[in-house]
């Protein structure tokens, strides 16, 4: 066993604070919405604004988009990902306006910070180390502002603000949101970590790589 498959009972900070109020919107991301086809994925502002009228639309003032996801459609812009068949979505998308702050869920250790500047991939990231029951596990943050806000090595504590949301080059083009996504070690070990979808082939082996992270959002 590689992950403390039951978080329940543990204190875990809301990752946006008391920044999202309300009743998310459930957004429909899979290929099974022909919605998906009319957003412009190469265009920042068009898709920020398709995603933002589709909040209003909707009444709510943020979303969620599904872990587990087909996502086919929506990464058909990124042939290298549809080439692979890596279309099913390993992280749980928060979708929030620019610059809203994150804060540690749990007592961290900075891992990795980086920013991958290719569009379509997450632009600002951190990866957060975590120790439950003396198993270590990570969490991934992608699309967020740079530069960073904290350094490798740097100690966490629960509710401590390390990132906000990016935008545009910041967030690899893709709409405002932040892409929560927990790895465990094996999935670290073998080189994992910029994973943000799985082959259909993948998905029995998702307990030892990578668990649902809706066990560590709270809002």
């Amino acid at each position: 066993m590689f992950y403390p498959l039951n978080l329940n009972g543990l204190d875990i900070y809301p990752l946006f604070g008391n920044a999202l109020q309300g009743v998310p919107h459930l957004f429909d991301f899979s290929s099974e919405n022909p919605q998906t086809m009319d957003y412009t994925t190469t265009d920042f502002d068009a898709f920020e604004d398709a995603i933002v009228s589709e909040l209003q639309s909707a009444g709510r003032t943020w979303g969620i988009g599904r872990y587990l996801e087909e996502r086919g459609n929506l990464l058909r812009d990124y042939p290298n990902i549809i080439e692979e068949g890596r279309v099913y979505h390993l992280g749980l998308d928060v979708i929030a306006p620019f610059e809203t702050p994150l804060f540690a869920p749990l007592a961290a250790e900075v891992y990795e910070v980086g920013n991958e500047t290719v569009p379509g991939n997450y632009g600002g990231y951190i990866i957060l180390r975590h120790v439950v029951n003396e198993v270590p596990f990570y969490s991934f943050y992608g699309h967020l502002q740079t530069p960073a806000l904290v350094t490798v090595g740097q100690r966490l504590e629960p509710g401590e603000i390390f990132a906000r949301l990016g935008r545009d080059t910041d967030s690899g083009g893709w709409f405002c949101h932040v892409h929560l996504q927990i790895m465990t070690q094996r999935a670290v070990d073998e080189g994992l970590t910029h994973w943000g979808y799985a082959t259909p082939a993948f998905m029995p082996h998702l307990p030892d790589y990578f668990p649902s992270p809706y066990a560590l959002f709270r809002y």
